[in-house]
């Protein structure tokens, strides 16, 4: 049989408290026995010292040990004397007889059978004097002196216990009741481990549940914390990892629709293209064949940036890091869209002042370059300007990337390098990017261990800031 989680704790509590009544309760009946067994001695040892006292006041009374002899009415007399309680033994403490004859008759009645050994008292002459023991057996004597000369002992029995019967009464009493208050707390232990164990469970049962929802896909499912404890943290872990979730997922469903759109409009236009040309709408020339090869080429960017996504994403994109100069890598890159810089009426400020060395792939980072070019390209008014410089800050190589107008607004800036993320307006799909660039660039970057940023550019556009690890040895 297969106990839950919440059987298990309640068992666990409850064998912990059932196992430390036990050891408070052995130890408890140890100390007790010992300490019930040394009181119970002494107190038979101040009662062997005082009858010892009261039979050498009673010898000095009468000058020897006749009023004693054989008279056990008296022995049992001296001893009522000593312990009052010890009626239970010895019966009520005996009245005076009128007779010898009314004495035996009062002893027969009043002494209870059997009647345990007190002890006996024993002459000068070591011969019994009084008691009822058993002489041969093993006996502690006490001197009875009196005027400092030994007129006889007091011996008592050594018994394997001092216990008398109200002695084993009391322990008894106390040994039930012990009990019955065990009995109590280990009933009280298991009420206790139960709701102890329930209350501790029901968050941990509420978050499996809420587990297994998300794992089925449900990714608005959110657990109410209920405490600020290891479990309300791992509640708001679990609630960050179903935020989390739920927005990749939107993200997933995002980029599939704006990516099946994209390729549906370059694939749409080539249709309409070749229908055309089919049914002669359209004449075969060397402008329609130019049409065809833009969208063709459209199409086929599209494709490859998305390829080179999904290769970062499974770490499958290739790199060779080796050390570059990062301002001769720059430098090249913007030798080649230069003229197309001046082809858009675009004028480009360049400053790299000395080498900056960074490991790296030099293909990778002339892509992003590249990348970066065409953003400019795409969304910056003729006219306009870029300004492009390249710098050492805090051991990182810096490349500031400012563009002219039209700018971005604000809340858009951290989201330009989302995937298919385009600002609808001055930065739209009427001009032809497919919202992928950007997202490529900052792959390059993480995987170079830097960053890239976008924030607001003083000529009035776009701010990118691209910030990469020197290479080692690098003067700072």
């Amino acid at each position: 049989m297969a106990f839950g989680i919440t059987s298990k704790l309640f068992i666990a509590v409850l064998l912990t408290n059932v196992i430390t009544a036990v050891a408070v309760g052995l130890g408890v009946r140890a100390a007790f026995d010992s300490g019930f067994e040394a009181y119970v001695q002494e107190r038979e040892t101040q009662r062997i010292t005082r009858l010892a006292t009261v039979m050498a006041d009673a010898y000095r009374d009468h000058g020897s040990w006749a009023f004693l002899r054989d008279n056990d009415a008296m022995w049992l007399q001296l001893n009522h004397l000593v312990r009052p309680d010890s009626r239970e033994f010895f019966g009520p403490p005996p009245q005076q007889p009128s007779s010898p004859g009314d004495a035996n008759a009062l002893i027969r009645r009043t002494r209870p059978e059997p009647r345990p050994p007190r002890g006996l008292v024993v002459d000068a002459a070591e011969k019994v004097v009084a008691g009822d023991a058993d002489p041969a057996s093993e006996m502690k004597r006490h001197a009875i002196t009196v005027n400092g000369q030994v007129v006889g002992w007091l011996a008592s029995p050594v018994r394997q216990t001092a216990f008398d019967f109200a002695d084993h009464r009391f322990q008894q009493q106390q040994w039930r009741a012990s009990a019955s208050v065990a009995l109590i707390a280990m009933g009280l232990a298991a009420i206790v481990a139960w709701f102890l164990a329930r209350g501790l469970l029901a968050p941990v049962k509420r978050l499996a549940v809420a587990t297994r929802k998300l794992a089925d896909g449900e990714y608005a499912t959110r657990v109410a914390a209920s405490s600020t404890d290891e479990l309300g943290r791992l509640t708001d872990d679990f609630n960050r990892l179903g935020n989390a979730l739920d927005k990749h997922e939107a993200s997933r469903r995002n980029f599939m629709a704006d990516v099946s759109h994209e390729l549906r409009t370059p694939l749409a236009v080539l249709k309409g293209e070749l229908e055309a040309l089919e049914d002669g709408v359209r004449p075969v020339s060397a402008e329609t064949v130019r049409s065809l090869q833009a969208e063709v080429a459209r199409l086929g960017k599209l494709v490859n940036d998305i390829h080179d996504l999904s290769l970062a994403d499974v770490g499958g994109l290739a790199y060779h890091f080796k050390p570059a100069d990062l301002g001769e890598v720059l430098r090249d890159s913007m030798r080649l869209a230069s003229a197309r810089f001046a082809a858009h009426g675009l004028a480009l400020e360049l400053g790299i002042p000395q080498p900056v060395h960074v490991r790296g792939d030099e293909e990778r980072l002339s892509q992003l370059f590249a990348n970066l070019a065409e953003n400019t390209l795409r969304y910056t008014d003729a006219g306009g300007r870029v300004r492009i410089s390249l710098k050492r800050e805090e051991g990182q190589a810096v490349v500031d990337w400012e563009d002219s107008k039209p700018g971005v607004p604000v809340a858009a800036l951290p989201r330009l390098f989302e995937r298919l993320f385009r600002v609808e307006a001055s930065r739209s799909r009427e001009r032809g990017g497919s919202g992928l660039g950007l997202a490529i660039c900052r792959s390059i970057a993480e995987a170079h261990g830097g960053s890239i940023v976008a924030r607001a550019s003083g000529l009035g556009g776009l701010r990118v800031i691209l910030r990469l690890p020197l290479a080692e040895g690098s003067a700072a």
